[in-house]
C-alpha cells in the first residue's frame, strides 16, 4: 500500500493485470455458454459474469489506491459490495441476451448494455468512497469512457462469439487478443472515470474509519486474482478434457464405420477362394 499522497506505478500495473486476467477468464466462460446455450450452461454464465464484474471492480479499487490521494480512503461496505453484486447480476442478464439467440444485433445491443454496466460498476466504486466536499462529475469524460467500453465489448465479444467450435478462429490466442482489447479499454475507461470525478481534489473520505482501504484492497488485490486464476485453470482443464472425449468418440465412430467394410471384404475373399461345388 502506498502512503497517503504517493502514487504507485506498481499498483496501476496490478490493476491492469487484474483487468486482463478477468477478461481472459470471462471469455473462456463466454465461449462455453455461446456453444452450449445460456439455459443449459447457467452455472458458467453466472461464473463468467462474476469474473468480469470482479475484474472491473477490483481494478478500480486498486487504481484508486494507485492515485496517491492526499487523504486516507475508506469505503461504505453496502455501496462498494452492493455495486459488485448488482453489477454481476446485470452482467449475467447481458450475457444471456448475447448468447440466447445467434443474432448480430442481439450481440451489438448486449455489448452496449455491457459497456454501460461496466461504467456503472467503476463509477459505483468511486462513489462508495464518500469523498468530501463532493465529487463533481464531468459528462464529457464519462461519455468517452462509455465509448471505450463499448468499443472493447463489441470488438472483443465479436472475436470470441464469431468463431465456430473447432475452427481455425476458435483458438486460445484469439481469446487472449480479445482479453487484451477488453482489458486495455477497461483500464483506459477507469482512468477517465477517475479523472471525471475530481477525486484528486477531495480532502477527506467520509468512510475512512468505517471500512478502511486496506481491507477492500486486500480483497481486490489478493482474493479476486487468486479466484480468477483458479477459475481460468478450471475452465482450461475442462476444455482439454472435453476435447479428449470428443476425439475419442470420433475415433470410435471411425473404427465402427470401417469394421463392416473390412468384414465384408474378408467374406468376399473367402468365397472366391472356396472350391466350386460339384
Amino acid at each position: 500500500m502506498p502512503s497517503v499522497g504517493d502514487s504507485s506505478v506498481l499498483l496501476w500495473v496490478a490493476s491492469a493485470c487484474i483487468a486482463l486476467l478477468g477478461a481472459r477468464t470471462f471469455f473462456e466462460y463466454l465461449r462455453r455458454v455461446r456453444f452450449e446455450g445460456p439455459l443449459r450452461m447457467w452455472r458458467e454464465l453466472l461464473l463468467g459474469s462474476l469474473a468480469l464484474t470482479a475484474a472491473l471492480w477490483s481494478a478500480m479499487v486498486i487504481d484508486i489506491g494507485a492515485q496517491g490521494l492526499v487523504f486516507a480512503v475508506g469505503y461504505h461496505p453496502g455501496k462498494v459490495f452492493g455495486t459488485f453484486l448488482l453489477g454481476t447480476a446485470a452482467m449475467a442478464g447481458v450475457v444471456t441476451l448475447a448468447t440466447l439467440r445467434p443474432v448480430w444485433w442481439h450481440r451489438l445491443v448486449a455489448a452496449m448494455i455491457a459497456a454501460l454496466v461496466a461504467l456503472v460498476v467503476q463509477v459505483g466504486v468511486i462513489w462508495s468512497v464518500g469523498a468530501e466536499p463532493g465529487l463533481t462529475w464531468r459528462a464529457e469524460s464519462l461519455v468517452f469512457a462509455l465509448l471505450l467500453h463499448g468499443v472493447g465489448m463489441a470488438f472483443a465479444g465479436h472475436l470470441v462469439t464469431s468463431a465456430r467450435r473447432g475452427s481455425h478462429a476458435d483458438r486460445p490466442s484469439r481469446r487472449l487478443l480479445a482479453a487484451l482489447v477488453l482489458g486495455a479499454c477497461a483500464v483506459a475507461a477507469q482512468e477517465l472515470a477517475i479523472a471525471s470525478s475530481g477525486l484528486d481534489h477531495q480532502v477527506v473520505s467520509a468512510h475512512a474509519r468505517f471500512l478502511p482501504e486496506v481491507i477492500v484492497t486486500l480483497v481486490a488485490g489478493a482474493g479476486v486474482p487468486v479466484a480468477l486464476v483458479l477459475m481460468l485453470v478450471d475452465q482450461r482443464t475442462q476444455q482439454h478434457s472435453r476435447a479428449s472425449v470428443r476425439a475419442r468418440r470420433l475415433r470410435v465412430r471411425a473404427e465402427g464405420a470401417s469394421e463392416p467394410g473390412i468384414t465384408e471384404s474378408l467374406f468376399v475373399e473367402a468365397e472366391s477362394k472356396s472350391p466350386p461345388a460339384h
